[in-house]
């Protein structure tokens, strides 16, 4: 596999692309996309000009915790919710057919072609986003009683890197991914994104709403940038 600043490199033609296109991936690492008919052989000099911002971008991802090794992720022996102080083991029976989930209390059975990582990974998305809303919700109502912030409506989502957003309808979208973080990261977005009903920006008075509820808030909202690392590979 070929590499540039320590990451695996892959050059891919698409035929919409009208420039040259670089991006690092989380879980897969340095991608080059390039238009129908440009000289492969340019990539090289096209990365050296870029290289210092290559290299900043691979610091500040590995240590918000991303996986930049491009290896495939193996499948899962357990989901750590941590969210909810919750592990679910995992018992996978290789059988044909689409990929099926099944609760067992503290296990989770996944059954389906196991050889086919892709299927089963997003059948594990998608049961962890069901889980997150069920969990999410009454936690977000609860600080909104305390708080007295009041939202309209919940969205969870699966987001490649935001962990919330508001809407100016009060509309909060959480992501999925929050399951998987400590109890007190979850809560200091909550509280992130409930003060937003209030203030949309990232003003003074925004950062006061929430140092009214939660005087710790630099030390969390330090730590939740590098959330990451919490969750794990297969997720994406």
């Amino acid at each position: 596999m070929r590499k540039y600043a320590g990451l695996p490199l892959t050059v891919k033609t698409h035929p919409r692309a009208r420039r040259v296109l670089v991006k690092i991936v989380p879980n897969q690492g340095l991608e080059v996309v390039i238009p129908p008919g440009f000289d492969a052989g340019g990539v090289p000099a096209i990365l050296d000009e870029k290289r210092a911002w290559i290299e900043r971008t691979r610091d500040r991802l590995l240590a918000e915790g991303r996986d930049l090794s491009g290896r495939p992720p193996e499948l899962p022996e357990a989901l750590d919710y941590r969210a909810v102080g919750r592990v679910v083991r995992l018992v996978c029976l290789d059988k044909s057919g689409p990929v099926k989930l099944l609760e067992n209390g503290p296990r989770l059975q996944v059954a389906g072609p196991l050889a086919d990582r892709e299927a089963v990974f997003e059948a594990l998305r998608v049961h962890t986003a069901k889980k997150a809303r069920e969990a999410l919700l009454p936690r977000l109502d609860a600080m909104s009683r305390e708080t007295g912030l009041r939202y309209s409506a919940l969205r969870v989502r699966r987001q490649k890197t935001r962990w919330g957003s508001c809407s100016s309808r009060g509309t909060i979208s959480l992501n999925a991914k929050l399951l998987f973080l400590p109890p007190e990261l979850v809560d200091q977005l909550l509280l992130h994104e409930l003060c937003h009903t209030r203030h949309l920006d990232h003003s003074d008075r925004y950062w006061a709403c929430v140092a009214r509820y939660q005087p710790n808030y630099r030390r969390l909202e330090r730590e939740l940038a590098k959330g990451g690392a919490y969750v794990p590979r297969w997720f994406g």
